[in-house]
């Protein structure tokens, strides 16, 4: 997605802000080559990174490995597809998920979701992150690609806050806060000198959840919680 390690740092923030407390299980779904998963274990979470790619999942392995014994110790590679996580680490197993930059590239966004939504126990966080279509739009149309502005801003590729919001509402979640990352960042911002580069990070905090800033945003990101049904009440879903 281009994101550089400002807009990287940024998105690990709001996602310690969203997870319960370490060490609590958390899987990657399509984790690839463990930069979040690695950077979570650090915090002390224990992380399965669920991946089709055997070779990003070695690269994982050794990410982990490089960040000494005890951080390796708390990742674990598993390949497979995220579609089959209930089957891959049994239903009502995870206490969170992080989902980033995959839900745009697969053919069944909502088999996707369902299969997040099974792996949690009842109450469990996910944090789903996405390429946000209306950053798209606006970046197609500034470059003077009208068509591809006007194909973006009609749908398809991509998602909007409002769509993934439905989505995830189908797949049994509740969405808890919605932020935006990349608003002001650029991947060239790693350059800066360390007075701009606070002043940004600031900025893009500050401006995170509010709109238009945050539909204006490269990235969305969402925080949802896997609905508790009770069975006590029939009907009746917290």
């Amino acid at each position: 997605m281009g994101r550089g390690r400002i807009g990287f740092e940024l998105l690990l923030g709001q996602v310690l802000d969203a997870l319960p407390a370490a060490p609590a299980t958390v899987v990657d779904a399509g984790g690839g080559t463990g930069q979040l998963a690695v950077a979570l274990a650090r915090h002390g979470y224990r992380v399965t990174v669920v991946d089709t790619s055997a070779a990003m999942l070695a690269t994982c392995a050794q990410r982990a490995a490089d960040a000494g014994a005890e951080v390796a110790g708390r990742v674990t590679g598993i390949q497979g597809d995220a579609a089959d996580l209930p089957a891959l680490l049994g239903p009502d197993s995870q206490d969170a998920a992080v989902c980033h930059d995959l839900l745009t590239r697969v053919d069944d966004q909502a088999a996707l979701l369902a299969s997040l939504a099974e792996a949690l126990a009842a109450g469990g966080v996910l944090s789903l992150g996405f390429a946000n279509r209306d950053w798209l739009a606006l970046r197609a149309g500034r470059r003077g690609d009208h068509a591809a502005a006007l194909r973006l801003a009609g749908g398809g590729e991509a998602l909007t806050l409002d769509e993934a919001e439905a989505e995830l509402d189908k797949a049994g979640f509740e969405l808890v806060a919605a932020s935006g990352v990349g608003v002001f960042t650029d991947t060239g911002d790693d350059d800066l000198d360390q007075s701009e580069l606070a002043t940004l990070v600031e900025l893009e905090r500050l401006v995170a959840g509010r709109e238009p800033y945050r539909s204006s945003a490269r990235t969305l990101h969402l925080i949802a919680r896997r609905r508790v049904f009770r069975p006590d009440l029939p009907g009746v879903r917290l």
